[in-house]
């Protein structure tokens, strides 16, 4: 049979490779499937290709096919392979092994943003707000880049807008609760106590004033001691009553101020055992406060504060400070003293108030304090109040006598640094590596998470030997890194409301923290500390998931329903629930009915809302970087913020962005 010449088949023929005894041999075969030729390790199957060529042509003379051998070149001298692997057992089933699966990129970054975000929620919830924001920043731009790499990827876009919403409801949080809009708590006053203790003289044992004589005789004190039953009764109220565990308080933590009050006292000319008047008044807690508003280890009312120096502001109460505050009594009590000659009608009137005490002595005719209180033409705690001071003195100059093992605490080794910028404690305590609540600690008088702007005359309080690293760190520092507040330089035609309701607070939140009065009008160009970390809106804004419903759905309450059950059960949040409902708290009443999904007029509103994210400006960005980030342009931006004034930016500013749009 004569085959075909090459003109005619050339495109019929095949070739193929395969392996025989780990050797490649490149396999030739015409249109009817014979072999035309072998060739053993060839360099490629192309390069092989003239040779099928000669083959082919040598078909068309028409003789019988032969099986062509070429011989193989000499063999390369290679390394040795490697040992086979072994087999992978397969299943009994036949099935095939389990294939590994592929590495989640997005799963791990939001698992990466998730481990920052917590992280952050735990230096914040410490008090670290910069160390936290560091960690949210962290976490949001883990999620970006992972965006930038999927950016059709709805499961990272809806995490970025959660951890934004989370992020900026902690934040808010903050502002509301403990940077500016809340006082430092205050803690009851031992002076209160005294209304409770019975009016005295009671019976008292007559070993127990021997005793104390015994021991009066034996000591030295610098205020005069009387011993009577009052003296007594209040003691056995201290050595066996309800009053051990305040003055076994109140003698250590005297420790702390000893050697400062001390001082202060010899400065001033009075008597060193007026310590334990502080201790009557407030154990030594510079944050005490009493039901009639006295504050302070020394327990100044407002009033009396003024007019002894003790500045109070909204940032700053100084009748919290120790040292000033200690400076104040000090002189009010000489002051008392010069007035009546006398230390125990001085000290009733630090506690009546040196009206009271004249006038009780003018209409009865009583020369001391001890014919005042007979008569009890004195309150029943000013009574107990010179009575009580004597049986603590006693007390605290032998406490092992009565009872009583004390042991102080350690002077507090203090220095003190001018302040005149606001600055927010957190940011100084980071810088100083001192823990904050050490820092607040030491500052009882500072009110708020922040010093007072452009105070001249305040002075923050550090532990000894910090005052150097402080001029370091903070005397240079940028006000846009020193606090979380905001400046705003009012403009033509602007108000103290308008300015308020820019910033989402009240009125009067807004004149305190700039010590305005409410009905003065505002100064063009006036600049006004804005207590919050920039513009935001009132409510916090919140994720729209996915599955919310967007239609008007409702839902009929039924006996036991709360707002968080609905919510799960129809796939919204709660905040949702309640802007639908126009809801002011989350109780509803049974038989109510709920709109549950989005109403029509909304849907528009939801779906911007779901991809809404509020970016803080950082050192150095524009808005042009920042439109690059979030794949915008710089007139959307600024058409989604047309209530602030972005052309100038300051870092912290917050800025609404709609992922997508």
């Amino acid at each position: 049979m004569t085959k075909p010449c090459l003109s005619c088949n050339l495109a019929l023929f095949r070739w193929a490779t395969k392996t025989e005894f780990k050797e490649t041999v490149l396999v030739a075969f015409d249109f009817r499937g014979c072999i035309l030729a072998r060739w053993h390790n060839p360099v490629s199957p192309h390069s092989s290709l003239a040779l099928i060529v000669v083959c082919l042509t040598s078909a068309c003379s028409g003789t019988p096919h032969k099986q062509v051998r070429i011989a193989p070149p000499p063999p390369a001298v290679l390394p040795p392979l490697p040992s086979p692997p072994e087999p992978v057992p397969f299943a009994i089933n036949g099935d095939l092994p389990p294939v590994p699966p592929a590495i989640d990129e997005v799963g791990l970054a939001i698992l990466e943003a998730t481990l920052r975000f917590e992280r952050g929620e735990e230096s914040y919830r410490t008090g670290f707000l910069k160390r936290a924001k560091d960690e949210f920043d962290g976490a949001i731009d883990v999620l970006l880049n992972v965006s930038a790499v999927n950016p059709k990827h709805d499961r990272v876009w809806f995490e970025i807008t959660d951890l934004v919403a989370r992020v900026h409801a902690l934040e808010m949080a903050a502002v509301r609760q403990g940077d500016g809009f809340t006082d430092q708590t205050g803690e009851p006053a031992v002076i209160d106590d005294l209304q409770q203790v019975q009016t005295f003289p009671s019976l008292i044992d007559p070993k127990l004033k021997r005793a104390v004589e015994e021991d009066v005789e034996a000591i030295t004190y610098d205020v005069p001691i009387e011993i009577n039953d009052r003296v007594l009764g209040l003691l056995e109220y201290y050595q066996n009553g309800r009053g051990r565990n305040a003055i076994t308080a109140g003698l250590e933590r005297m420790g702390l101020y000893r050697p400062m009050i001390e001082r202060i006292l010899g400065e001033e000319g009075v008597p060193l055992d007026l310590i334990y008047l502080c201790q009557a008044e407030s154990a030594f807690l510079p944050r005490a406060l009493s039901r009639a508003q006295a504050k302070g280890m020394w327990q100044f009312i407002s009033s009396r504060g003024e007019e002894y120096g003790l500045r109070q502001t909204w940032w700053i109460d100084e009748r919290s400070d120790p040292e000033k505050s200690t400076r104040a009594a000090a002189r009010h009590l000489k002051d008392l003293h010069e007035e009546f000659g006398d230390w125990y009608l001085a000290m009733a009137a630090y506690n009546a108030g040196p009206i009271r005490v004249t006038r009780a002595m003018e209409s009865s005719g009583a020369t001391s304090f001890w014919q005042l209180a007979d008569r009890k033409l004195l309150p029943k705690e000013t009574i107990n109040y010179v009575p009580n001071i004597l049986a603590l003195t006693i007390i605290g100059k032998n406490p092992e006598k009565y009872g009583f093992e004390i042991t102080p605490g350690d002077p507090l080794e203090t220095e003190r640094v001018p302040v005149d910028k606001a600055t927010d404690l957190r940011v100084i305590a980071e810088a100083i590596k001192v823990p904050l609540d050490e820092l607040r600690a030491l500052n009882p008088h500072v009110l708020r998470w922040t010093t007072p702007p452009d105070d001249h005359d305040f002075e923050l309080i550090l532990p000894k030997g910090y005052a150097e690293k402080f001029n370091q760190q903070i005397a240079a520092l940028p006000q846009s890194q020193r606090v979380l507040w905001r400046n705003h330089t009012v403009k033509r035609g602007e108000t103290l409301s308008v300015v308020a309701k820019k910033y989402g607070i009240k009125v009067v939140e807004l004149a305190a923290a700039n010590n305005l009065n409410t009905k003065k009008p505002l100064q063009t160009g006036q600049s006004l500390i804005i207590p919050m970390s920039g513009p935001a809106p009132t409510a916090t804004p919140v994720a729209m998931t996915k599955t919310a419903a967007s239609r008007n759905e409702t839902y009929t309450v039924r006996r036991g329903d709360n707002l968080t059950e609905i919510a799960a059960r129809f796939k919204v949040s709660v905040n949702n629930l309640k802007a639908w409902n126009k809801l002011s708290s989350n109780h509803i009443a049974t038989g109510k009915k709920l709109i549950v999904g989005s109403p029509p007029s909304l849907t528009a509103t939801a779906s911007a809302e779901s991809h809404k994210v509020v970016h803080r400006v950082r050192e150095g960005e524009t808005l042009t970087k920042i439109a690059t980030l979030y794949r915008t342009t710089v007139d959307a931006i600024l058409s989604w913020n047309k209530i602030s004034d972005l052309s100038v930016m300051h870092p912290g500013d917050l800025i609404t962005i709609f992922l997508g749009n």
